[in-house]
């Protein structure tokens, strides 16, 4: 009797076999366990992939300023006469193409016909805009070659070569603005490299940046005639005019020379 009670199983209904409700139950709980695990991992994806969809890009918002270094003054890089009867500012981005666009087509008229006769002078400052991987480090390796009275022909190179630092050129654009400092003449190779490799300039560029963030420069290039603000890419011609019109403005002879363009409609700000 006592093995016939033992075969029943306790708490069994009648007509079941011996086994059957406890075999039934782990099984219960094995798909319990299984679904429950199916659902945690369906959970955790989700919620991964919620956050990788509206997480801040770091990379791309990372600001490229450091603020632990000490503040500096600089006005940027002046090209002409300090008597010229006017001072054209220039707010530009190395990587800019609209910047490289004046840079090598309308530039070399302004030097050649407005600076280098005494009616203008210059005056760069950089502003490194953040969308554009690489300027900052232009920016840098001209301020670098400045050390040793040469900006302006680094300038010219580093705008002349811009398809081959930029960042659709390159993840490593202080080894190919190094290349690049080798054309220009009379520059100190050892020393322009440790400037570069050292970050030395980057407060200056920091000042540079700071003065168009002050002024509330919308894009590049952006020209400052007197007291008109032009953001456009803009031909000799458009060139000469604002200048013979801040001229006139300030009571200045209108220097002869140069054709005029009046009227003519500026290009877009040179920002990507």
């Amino acid at each position: 009797m006592a093995n016939k009670r033992a075969d029943t199983g306790r708490g069994q209904k009648p007509g079941v076999k011996p086994g059957v409700v406890k075999a039934s139950k782990k099984g219960s709980t094995s798909n319990k366990a299984f679904y429950v695990i199916i659902v945690a991992i369906a959970v955790i994806g989700i919620t991964a992939l919620t956050y990788a969809s509206t997480r801040p890009n770091v990379t791309a918002t990372a600001s490229r300023i450091d603020s632990t270094l000490p503040k500096v003054t600089s006005n940027g890089y002046v090209l002409g006469s300090p008597n010229a009867p006017l001072e054209v500012t220039e707010f530009g981005d190395f990587e800019c193409p609209q910047c490289g666009r004046f840079a090598t087509l309308t530039e070399p008229d302004i030097r050649a016909r407005l600076v280098n006769t005494g009616t203008i002078r210059i005056r760069y400052i950089d502003y490194p805009l953040p969308m554009h991987a690489n300027t900052w480090n232009a920016s840098r390796a001209a301020a670098c070659a400045d050390e040793q009275g040469k900006f302006w022909e680094m300038h010219d190179a580093i705008f002349a070569n811009q398809d081959r630092w930029d960042g659709t050129a390159t993840t490593n654009p202080d080894k190919v603005l190094k290349q690049i400092a080798t054309q220009v003449p009379g520059l100190k190779a050892d020393q322009f490299n440790q400037c570069v490799d050292t970050k030395k300039t980057q407060a200056k560029i920091q000042a540079h940046y700071a003065l168009a963030t002050a002024r509330k420069v919308s894009g590049t290039p952006t020209f400052i005639f007197g007291d008109k603000e032009v953001s456009a890419f803009v031909t000799y011609d458009q060139f000469k005019q604002m200048t013979d019109d801040a001229l006139a403005a300030m009571g200045k002879t209108v220097p002869a020379g140069g054709d005029t363009a009046k009227g003519a409609k500026l290009a877009k700000p040179g920002a990507k």
